[in-house]
């Protein structure tokens, strides 16, 4: 059975997509999940507590035998709707009813092809997992059991919660490691929900060091955590060499089979970083345009050094993608990436955002609170929309940078903090000191480096290769398959001045796969506003196609020739004369 995992490690280097591996709860979740292209099905009794509305937590307890429970939710609802799809089945290592053998031969003999110990101890500490230590239950028994499965041939998949266990689980010869990335949150505070994102990935890192460097590197994915949308793990894949995702509640929403399939889909189109092949975070930025290469070249070139970066450009260029991108190439990317929107907190709690506070410092403060400051000392800290900032914020945030301490409100002691910061704004800060609203001394310290983001409509050249990676996104999230376009919409998004930019590019997208039969968009639904323009040289539709390009679309819609041609803006009719000739041998120049 190892070589379940040998085939998903192939086929995550093969795609550059993520392995997903969903603990249902119901045969209904199983099914519609195999359906939406899950790549393994877990067998946790954590599913039959969540089916009743309780937490996972709660299959640790004795409310009854849990390998007899994930048995029975094996023979009901799993494996009846499992389809080809590989099962991993949870087994708690110290049953108090049969040998380990034999529950190991039990599985086998249903069709489970691995197992992992599930529920665990790892989730106990202080005196209670002490003494679960001293009872010969404790992690250790898991660790036998891990062994016992491998030696049986079954694949064997380590759940851990800290980087002592998975240390000690290394000599038991594991195929994979699934990395508990901390509870899931019903609701996140406000201010909250990146600061959590960002604590989760730092605890990540430091347990993927304890396998980097090994001569097999086991198969990672992550559980659990503050990752309850997909863009959550765009951000997780982005920081981390990882290989999927491994959960359930994440999937399980209403309503159950719109969402489930969809988040599934959704999470499939997202791509790895294989640290071997990709720059960190590189793919996040697409682009051809000479505009897109000059902006690269000035990322990489500031990313290494330790200097405060103004990013200064129009909503929706990706803003916050450059930060994470400098962050990501910088020597300070294995810590926090914290962001704060000035724009969004009332001027008055500013200082308490930026610096925390203490219990007892103002009406509501009833407990002590890390500001962001401190959740980003030794990483970076990203002030989005820093041009809202008050006159007295920015007096404070000055002095930080001056003196590189914070003190929180309501506190007397100062802490010393080492950030970087990256100031992202829609309005450029050298006119706003002109006009004095904004403190001169402040924009020195923030602006060592300021970075423009050219808008969409000063780089239509990198049209072609972004609505490309969207469409792609777009088919695999809605169940559709070779989406493409045809040249007269290609012509008349070069002709619209885009005041919304790329996050609106995406918008006439999707609303036009939807809206629209058929794989080839024609954007009846879409009318350009910027009037009758010629397209920009280097665009797609005024360069000439090769036949490495035809048969490049031809391979990226799946063999259909007709919907090649129109992905290159070029007829039938041209497509099938450039493969005669080259089947000929022919003169194979360049075709227009």
């Amino acid at each position: 059975m190892h070589n379940i995992v040998r085939e998903l490690v192939r086929g995550t280097k093969q795609t550059g997509s993520p392995v997903l591996a969903v603990s249902a709860g119901s045969g209904q979740i199983a099914e519609y999940v195999v359906e939406a292209g899950a790549d393994l099905l877990l067998a946790l009794n954590a599913g039959l507590y969540r089916s009743l509305g309780h937490g996972s937590l709660a299959s640790l307890l004795a409310y009854g035998n849990a390998n007899e429970q994930t048995e029975e939710l094996l023979r009901r609802h799993i494996l009846p709707n499992a389809g080809k799809l590989p099962v991993i089945a949870g087994v708690m290592g110290s049953d108090p009813g049969i040998e380990i053998e034999t529950r190991l031969l039990q599985l086998q003999r249903m069709g489970v092809h691995g197992v992992t110990n599930w529920p665990t101890v790892g989730f106990i500490d202080g005196k209670i997992r002490e003494a679960f230590e001293e009872a010969g239950v404790g992690i250790e028994t898991e660790i036998e059991l891990l062994a016992k499965a491998h030696k049986m041939g079954m694949a064997t998949f380590a759940f851990v919660l800290n980087e002592s266990d998975m240390r000690r689980f290394a000599p038991a010869g594991v195929d994979a490691y699934i990395i508990n990335a901390g509870l899931t949150p019903l609701q996140f505070a406000v201010g909250d929900r990146r600061d959590r994102l960002q604590d989760s990935i730092t605890h990540i890192k430091r347990m993927l060091a304890v396998v980097e460097g090994a001569a097999h590197r086991p198969l990672c994915l992550i559980y659990g955590g503050p990752f309850t949308d997909v863009e959550d793990f765009t951000t997780l894949f982005r920081q981390l060499r990882v290989d999927g995702i491994a959960g359930g509640s994440v999937f399980e929403r209403l309503p159950v089979q719109a969402i489930t399939s969809n988040f599934v889909r959704r999470c499939k189109t997202l791509r790895l970083v294989d640290s071997e092949v990709d720059e960190p975070a590189k793919w996040e930025m697409l682009g051809r345009s000479a505009a897109y290469q000059d902006l690269m070249r000035t990322v990489k070139r500031v990313a290494p050094y330790d200097a405060n970066v103004v990013i200064e450009g129009e909503t929706g260029v990706g803003k916050e993608v450059a930060a994470s991108l400098i962050h990501s190439l910088s020597p300070r990317s294995e810590q926090p990436l914290i962001t704060l929107n000035c724009g969004a907190i009332p001027s008055g709690l500013l200082e308490s955002e930026l610096f925390g506070h203490e219990r007892g410092a103002f009406t509501g403060a009833d407990r002590r609170r890390i500001g962001k400051f401190e959740l980003a000392n030794r990483g970076t800290l990203l002030l989005d929309e820093i041009a809202d900032l008050s006159p007295a914020a920015q007096v404070a945030l000055l002095r930080v940078l001056q003196q590189r301490e914070i003190v929180r409100v309501g506190a007397d002691n100062p802490i010393p903090v080492n950030v970087r910061v990256i100031a992202a704004t829609n309005r450029s800060l050298a006119e706003l000191v002109q006009e004095g609203k904004f403190r001169s001394d402040l924009y020195y310290r923030l602006s060592t480096v300021t970075l423009t983001i050219p808008p969409l409509r000063e780089r239509i050249a990198d049209l072609p290769v972004l609505t490309g990676h969207f469409l792609r996104q777009i088919a695999a999230e809605m169940g559709l398959q070779n989406l493409a376009m045809s040249q007269r919409f290609e012509e008349e998004l070069a002709r619209h001045s885009w005041p919304g930019n790329i996050r609106e590019l995406r918008q006439v997208l999707a609303r036009s796969a939807i809206l629209e039969d058929g794989p080839v968009l024609r954007g009846t639904y879409f009318q350009p506003d910027g009037g009758s323009k010629p397209l920009p040289s280097g665009h797609a539709a005024s360069r000439r196609v090769t036949i490495d390009d035809i048969h490049r679309a031809i391979e990226q819609a799946g063999g259909n020739k007709s919907v090649a041609a129109a992905a290159l803006r070029i007829s039938r009719k041209t497509l099938y004369a450039k493969l005669e000739a080259a089947l000929t041998g022919s003169d194979a120049t360049e075709l227009a």
